[in-house]
């Protein structure tokens, strides 16, 4: 065998997979582990590898016909085995039974207890059916916390304190009369109970690991509970792909994981380890989305796959193992959108189904440790360690937004909720546009959570209805799942935030809300309803956290909180203040039957408001949301500014008459912003927002995508150019100036009383003209440098297995295996699929096999090679079959043990040939050749995986088996279409439409914060109509900014910026006509910072585009016809680094 060095990311890869290996690297001839197990052994031999040498001894016994001597030395293995750790093992355990109790045969779950204990027989026997007070149609929950095993923990954790041999003893006589109890009556379960069954296996290999040193256990009892352990890992494997779509998949993979890495003695754990992983990885590929949040639209349940993920990485470290970077990197992704979302308490907003408060903490301080980023220790810590996070207020454009003056205690908050999502089950809640807001040490705007899964009316309500949420509800009905949800702008400085989304739950209605937070203050909440003529009911919806509602009926403010309470000590609150549009004639409704989650309570029959309007046609409600310190509440007005002849729909203007000062805000909902009056003010801008003290003096003033702001003819700003954002605040003799996107050129602004101007935060040169000062400003671009591709075939690597005297990894799984002649041959030509597996494999690959046919004894037989193995029920394979009607050759998917042709056709040659098979898989595109036919197809359904000889019904020898990368997985990885490197290119041929890859050392660290980027590539587009470029911030085909060079079928050439990102897309950004025929090689260039996005050709600027909407992502290219790639130079500018696994 020959092998080429293997860089940093394919090491990962193998150390992955080392240990598995190493279990049946004795095995150089002969049977499988499985065919093994059944030369006329026992139970206990099919159980266990007995081919490792720490099981010698049992071995010997079966061989000796001693079953009960072989039990008695598989006790004494597992009590004095060493080198396998399970780590975490103790903590509380579910229920509230003590360990005395529970080795009493007594369960209790809150107010409901049950003795289990059989006197007759002198064991527990627990009544696994038991309702627990519940019902038939609807049990107890307790019912399914029994099947979970979650009472084990208490078990283990008293064995673990406890020093009495006597009670240890009983704790561990408990945990196996119950365990061997629950396998004699539930041989099998539906599959509604597959979740509780992976949850029970993790608590079953937990509990082995504490108690296989007990001295007084039987060893007939141990068998039985490792078979039972064994039965249940056996039959999530192979259950698991029906549940792929949510938690339950990963929760089931993660047992799975855990019982094949501690307990590597059975047979099959060298086979489900590496399915579990790949399981995982290929889940997150699908369900993490492209802005790096995982799928299920609530903090509680992405929580929980961050939570699985890092139990499968505590045992892979505590056994000398690394899962792929891919899982680690996930983790810490979700980790990051649950840090970002905290509220100023630092708990999670209860969105969806989410009953936990502290979810996610767990998430946050592993990621944080694994990372050394002390801001998120501090969170986790609850501000007891690490440091103060800096970031601010973020976007996650597809999922949801967060707008934060800060981060201690006081701090004001708001979460607006738009997950974008192919999930619909049942943990989404119909809440589109959703809001949650805290301020001054309590949350005061919330969502109700939820109570439990049972049907009760109350907790229907909190998880069915939009009446429960924080947005606009039509016509009385709940939003329905599905619909696309969407961001289209965010902008944020120190000084100013703004969201705005869309919901079209209510098709046709279009439901559009902007967000504005003037920073620290206030927000109003712009709502905006089109698409219908029809006449239609309207609620705007707020939620509190039991606090009563108090409203003015004469303004229609709503008070809540403060000193509202007779006899109550005041506490911090909020003041919501209604301005409709023309022809919306709102009411207030105090709700008193409302129902929400504070704490560990649902609080029932408290109060919730209701703004609700009847209209025809377009409409709107603009919502002043005023938050209090605890005290009297304030006092605010808010009055509609009149704009003659112009809708809702395109603008608003209004007046907010503040405690200590009067504000005057503007909004226009146009694509490009039209010059407009509102009151004594004028604008060009999308928001405008100006602030007087009392008496008159101007103290803060905004305006995003604009240049001008006058008010009663005085200028208020003036800019040289488009200003993304910018907010002033006039402290005293300083004028403070926050930008958030870049601007480069003057800006002049009204500051009388001002003897310095700071830009963010820097003190700036000024000069003064009159009341007005100007200053300069330079937006600062220095990215580092972080790739350059050169593409060469160096950077590939290659290995060649010529199998001269070892296997060297390659694992028999199924068929009669050996080593014969220098040669991998499989000598069985009975009907069954023969494979032969090697797990270190790349994820995008090219895989080559000299192949001679052997014997067989049918008319169809095939040989091939497998590819993107995860197990023998789940992987690719290309076959060379010989039929009746001559050879062809064959694609096929096996998924979930069922058989799919992707693609066929006929061969030149005859299936007893020798012949040289290559297939490769490089993203979702999948090629076989033999010779020089080819054939592919498309299908992602499974991204990563190992590879196999594979024949059936016939016997064939395989050498010089070489595994290639398709691309270098250092850096990139595949995603759709045609791709391969050569002689320094790197090509791209499109199928269905693109081909696209993407620069995966380039994805960020944390979603969180903003990625900048300077990219340029050497691009050939070889084909007469269609385009090529670069991505920027891109994670996937539906993610980032696609700036491209194009040709059209009329001749004509042009640049373009495209944003995609999922239903927020695609949206074009900007365009232009280019007079370069593109007949050869051109230089482009693309460059992103903050909202600005340049293009260049050959070194000249020819296209710019400002867009806000995308904020962090990698670095792809991507083709819509045949084109070439050279030279591609990667320059970024983050913030951090995450650690990456060696």
């Amino acid at each position: 065998m020959q092998r080429r060095h293997l860089r940093r990311s394919t090491r990962r890869r193998a150390r992955a997979w080392a240990a598995t290996t190493a279990a049946v690297a004795l095995m150089v001839t002969g049977l499988s582990p499985a065919g093994a197990a059944t030369t006329g052994m026992s139970d206990l031999g099919e159980l266990l590898d007995l081919t490792r040498p720490g099981l010698a001894r049992v071995a010997a016994e079966l061989a000796a016909g001693d079953e009960a001597g072989a039990a008695d030395e598989l006790k004494a293995y597992y009590a004095g085995r060493s080198g396998i750790e399970y780590p975490g093992v103790g903590g509380g355990g579910g229920g509230d039974a003590t360990a005395d109790e529970l080795a009493a045969g007594i369960f209790r779950f809150g107010t409901v207890t049950r003795d289990f204990y059989d006197d007759a027989a002198q064991r527990i026997d627990v009544d696994w059916a038991d309702l627990w007070g519940g019902t038939e149609t609807i049990p107890g929950s307790a019912q399914v916390l029994m099947s979970d095993f979650t009472f084990m923990s208490t078990l283990t954790s008293a064995y673990v304190k406890e020093s009495d041999p006597h009670k240890r003893a009983a704790y561990a006589s408990a945990w196996m009369d119950i365990s061997l109890d629950f396998f004699a009556d539930n041989p099998s379960w539906p599959q509604n109970r597959n979740l509780s069954g992976g949850k029970r296996l993790a608590q079953l290999v937990s509990s082995f690991s504490v108690f296989r040193t007990e001295p007084s256990i039987d060893a007939n009892d141990l068998v039985a509970y490792l078979s039972g352990v064994h039965a249940t890992t056996d039959r999530l494997a192979n259950v698991l792909q029906i549940h792929v779509g949510n938690n339950w998949y990963v929760s089931m993979a993660r047992s799975i994981y855990i019982a094949a890495v501690y307990l590597p003695e059975f047979s099959s754990s060298f086979v489900w380890e590496p399915f579990a992983v790949r399981s995982v990885e290929r889940f997150l590929r699908a369900w993490v989305k492209g802005d790096g949040v995982y799928r299920e639209p609530t903090f509680n349940y992405q929580a929980y796959v961050a939570d699985l993920i890092n139990a499968m990485m505590d045992v892979a470290d505590a056994n000398g193992r690394t899962l792929p970077d891919g899982v680690v990197r996930s983790a810490d992704w979700i980790a990051d959108a649950l840090f970002a979302t905290r509220m100023p308490n630092l708990e999670t907003a209860l969105v969806g189904d989410s009953p936990n408060t502290d979810a996610g903490e767990s998430a946050i301080r592993k990621t944080g440790e694994r990372n050394s980023w002390s801001d998120f220790t501090w969170v986790a810590s609850g501000r007891t360690e690490g440091t103060a996070p800096t970031l601010s207020s973020t976007v996650f454009p597809i999922s949801y937004a967060v707008q934060r003056s800060g981060w201690d205690a006081n701090a004001q908050y708001m979460l607006i909720n738009n997950q974008n999502s192919s999930y619909t089950a049942s943990h989404r809640h119909p809440d589109d546009l959703s809001l949650v807001m805290a301020a001054y040490g309590r949350p005061l705007i919330v969502d109700p959570g939820a109570g439990d899964y049972s049907a009760t009316p109350t907790n229907d309500w909190m998880r069915r209805t939009t009446e429960a949420h924080n947005t606009i509800e039509v016509d009385g009905q709940p939003q329905p799942a599905g619909l696309p949800r969407s961001t289209s702008l965010w902008r944020s400085n120190a000084g100013l935030d703004i969201y705005r989304g869309k919901t079209q739950a209510y098709r046709p209605i279009a439901h559009d809300r902007v967000v504005y937070f003037v920073k620290p203050g206030f927000w109003v909440v712009s709502d905006d309803l089109t698409g219908d003529t029809g006449a239609h009911d309207y609620r705007q919806l707020w939620h509190f956290p039991g606090d009563p509602v108090s409203v003015d009926p004469d303004t229609n403010v709503a008070t809540v909180g403060f000193d509202t309470v007779p006899g109550a000590a005041p506490v911090a609150g909020v003041q919501l203040v209604p301005v409709a549009s023309a022809g919306a004639d709102v009411t207030s409704n105090v709700h008193k039957n409302g129902a929400v989650r504070v704490g560990e309570q649902v609080l029932t029959d408290v109060d919730y408001l209701s703004y609700d309007w009847s209209a025809t046609g377009a409409t709107g409600v603009d919502t002043v949301v005023v938050p209090g310190n605890a005290g009297a509440a304030p006092s605010v007005k808010a009055s509609r500014i009149e704009l003659p002849q112009v809708d809702h729909a395109v603008a608003s203007a209004m007046t907010i008459e503040l405690p200590k000062a009067t504000g005057r805000f503007y909004l226009s909902r146009e694509a490009i912003p039209s010059t407009r009056q509102f009151g004594d003010a004028a604008t060009n801008a999308e928001t405008a927002y100006l602030e007087r003290a009392k008496r008159g003096g101007l103290t803060r003033y905004a305006l995003t995508q604009g240049s001008s702001l006058v008010d009663g003819g005085d200028t208020v700003v003036k800019a040289s150019g488009v200003l993304s954002d910018v907010s002033v605040e006039l402290q005293g003799a300083t004028a403070r100036i926050s930008l958030g996107d870049p601007f480069t050129g003057t800006l002049t602004i009204n500051a009388p009383k001002a003897r310095a101007v700071k830009i963010n935060g820097k003190p700036t040169a000024f000069t003064r003209t009159g009341n007005l000062v100007t200053v300069s400003a330079k937006a600062a671009f220095a990215p580092k440098p972080l790739l350059n591709e050169k593409f060469t075939d160096a950077s590939l690597d290659s290995t060649v297995y010529d199998f001269n005297g070892s296997l060297d990894g390659w694992t028999p799984v199924q068929g009669t295996w050996e080593l014969g002649g220098a040669q991998l041959v499989q000598t069985s030509s009975t009907d069954t699929q023969s494979l032969a597996v090697q797990q270190d494999v790349p994820d995008d690959v090219i895989v080559t096999a000299d192949i001679v046919p052997g014997a067989r004894n049918q008319t169809t037989a095939t040989t091939g090679l497998a590819f993107r193995y995860h197990d023998s029920r789940n992987y690719y394979r290309a076959d060379v079959v010989s039929t009746s009607g001559g050879a062809k050759l064959q694609l096929v998917k096996v998924y979930n043990a069922t058989s799919t042709l992707l693609a066929e056709t006929a061969l030149p040659i005859t299936a007893d040939s020798a012949h040289t098979l290559t297939v490769s898989a490089v993203g979702k595109h999948l090629n076989a050749t033999v010779g020089s036919t080819s054939i592919s197809a498309d299908d992602s359904q499974l991204p990563t995986g190992g590879a196999a000889a594979s024949t059936n019904g016939r016997a064939a020898a395989f050498d010089n088996i070489t595994i290639k990368e398709g691309l270098d997985q250092a850096n990139w990885r595949g995603i759709a279409g045609q791709a391969s490197v050569n002689s320094g290119q790197l090509k791209l041929t499109p199928t269905d439409g693109r081909a696209h890859v993407l620069v995966d050392s380039t994805l960020p660290s944390r979603f969180s914060e903003t990625c900048d980027f300077a990219a340029k590539a050497t691009v050939t587009i070889k084909g007469s109509v269609g385009t090529a470029g670069i991505s920027l911030r891109d994670t996937s085909d539906s993610y980032g900014y696609r700036i491209h060079l194009g040709k059209t079928s009329q001749g004509t050439q042009y640049a373009s910026i495209v944003r995609e990102a999922h239903a927020s897309g695609p949206v074009t950004v900007g365009t232009a006509s280019i007079s370069n025929p593109l007949r050869g090689p051109v230089e482009l260039g693309a460059a992103i910072q903050g909202d600005r996005i340049t293009v260049t050709l050959n070194g000249v600027q020819i296209l710019e585009g400002r867009d806000t909407v995308v904020r962090n992502g990698g670095v792809g290219l991507y083709a819509s016809t045949e084109s070439t790639f050279e030279n591609v130079v990667v320059a970024r500018s983050c913030e951090r680094q995450r650690v990456r696994p060696d």
